[in-house]
């Protein structure tokens, strides 16, 4: 097990499934700010993996959160659970005094989420959700380029997200969900839109589907238009395309008054960020942004987030608060697909 001295936040890791195990061998291991003290899951399967595989200690590896809050005391609690973990593993370290990161979807609703946002606030802790497509240098740049509005107003935004996923034949965990493509990975791009646009949706209109010869059990294909006042967003995403492989945070196009953005981010591997791209198109001019430093990106950047933000006494800009917006579209999304109507937002 990792260790580490001095001011370290020191974190109780929730959540030791396949992808726990990835946060402790690869994202944790990068944030000096943290310190890894302990770690549980109720399955002792996972237990038995991940401490076979070195990232918990036996000594200090329990079966639930709330016995490993007890023993080891931390200031800190990371949930890297399935979603059906996410509420009771939050609400224990909120009420054990311990400030709390949770894997996204933050929650399975909106008035869940709600309320343990609530419970936080009244405790004085931190509550973030690792929305990880935020930390990465082309979201920063056109961030930037939104907020300065030097190419006038923005009117309309466009995303296209294309991978296929089961094209060897084989099923992983996230081809059982009920909402494969909505759920588990829009939310990403929803989160994104929030976050370069500056701005929450007003209403959306979403539908879903899935081939016949899909290996997924939910939909794995989806459109969507966003209205975020006076600016609309037009989605689209599939689990299953024979088209190009888009990088993970999709193929984007902004057109402003004065000219348009294109951009992308979050490309495959540990070195992800050299996929991001920003370019500026102007008439016949196409200019390359150069994008600034992160220092570190994608899940290890929203977690050097959260410890900083102790640190420094402020809210994460991945906060739980904040998160509601991005909760709110994406189960917005689901309720429209399943309806086939219009849904209104806030």
């Amino acid at each position: 097990m990792r260790t580490s001295t001095g001011s370290a936040l020191r974190i109780v890791q929730v959540g030791l499934g396949g992808f726990g195990r990835n946060w402790a061998a690869e994202m944790i291991p990068q944030v000096s700010e943290v310190e890894l003290v302990g770690s549980a899951d109720v399955s002792e399967q996972s237990r038995e993996a991940a401490v076979k595989a070195g990232v918990a200690d036996p000594d200090r590896c329990f079966s639930t959160a709330e016995e490993a809050i007890e023993a080891v005391d931390p200031d800190a609690v990371l949930v890297t659970a399935s979603l059906v973990g996410h509420v009771p593993a939050i609400r224990a370290a909120l009420l054990a005094g311990k400030h709390v990161m949770t894997e996204k979807p933050f929650a399975p609703s909106v008035e869940e989420a709600t309320e343990l946002v609530e419970l936080a606030d009244s405790k004085g802790l931190t509550l973030a959700v690792s929305q990880n497509y935020r930390f990465f240098p082309a979201v920063r740049a056109v961030q930037q380029i939104v907020a300065a509005g030097e190419l006038g107003d923005l009117h309309a935004v466009e995303l296209d997200f294309r991978r296929f996923s089961g094209s060897d034949g084989r099923r992983g965990p996230h081809h059982f969900l009920d909402e494969p493509l909505l759920v588990d990975m829009s939310i990403h791009h929803f989160d994104l839109f929030r976050t370069v646009l500056g701005r929450d949706a007003a209403q959306i209109t979403c539908r879903t589907w899935d081939p016949d010869w899909s290996l997924f059990s939910g939909p794995s294909e989806g459109v969507a238009l966003i209205d975020f006042g006076d600016v609309t967003a037009s989605y689209r995403g599939s689990w299953v395309s024979h088209g190009t492989p888009t990088p993970w945070a999709g193929e984007w196009r902004m057109d402003f008054a004065e000219g348009s953005v294109e951009w992308t981010s979050r490309g495959d591997g540990k070195d992800g960020w050299q996929a991001d791209k920003v370019e500026i198109r102007t008439g016949d001019e196409v200019r390359q942004v150069e994008l600034p430093t992160v220092q570190r990106t994608d899940r290890a950047g929203s977690l050097t987030e959260f410890a900083r933000s102790i640190a420094e006494g402020r809210q994460p800009e991945n906060s739980g608060r904040n998160n509601l917006g991005s909760l709110a579209l994406t189960y917005a999304a689901v309720e429209s697909a399943s309806t086939r109507s219009a849904i209104s937002i806030g």
